[in-house]
């Protein structure tokens, strides 16, 4: 067996782990990224990263509700909306939304340094 085939393997194993009923998140997240250092071919890193990426933001979203139960936190105290907004660098509005919307917590596309370009009319239209 080549190292190639041996990666492939170490890949799948970490994705059978990741996708594992008793796997938290947290750990998820973990597993994928340690997959992505694994892949060598870029369509196959573009694929994990992206897993790596929704995986995150469910394993926000499910920190976020830990905290707000208090597990973990000293003296089993439930955090804020304000405190869990500034842990994920979002505004306390922002975070609730987000918990209450859906399964996953994210920044906004202007936050992760997207930009939005803006459409030209092709050349040599009617004018």
């Amino acid at each position: 067996m080549d190292n190639v085939d041996m990666m492939a393997e170490q890949i799948a194993d970490l994705i059978r782990q990741a996708n594992a009923e008793e796997t938290t998140p947290t750990e998820c997240v973990q597993l994928l990224a340690q997959a992505v250092g694994l892949a060598v071919d870029p369509l196959h890193q573009l694929e994990l990263v992206m897993l790596v990426a929704d995986t995150a933001g469910r394993a926000a979203h499910d920190a976020a509700d830990r905290a707000l139960r208090g597990e973990g936190r000293p003296g089993g105290k439930a955090a804020t909306w304000a405190e869990i907004g500034g842990a994920a660098a979002l505004s306390k509005d922002t975070a609730f939304r987000q918990f209450h919307g859906g399964t996953a917590l994210s920044w906004s596309p202007a936050a992760r340094g997207v930009r939005q370009v803006a459409r030209r009319p092709a050349s040599g239209g009617n004018r």
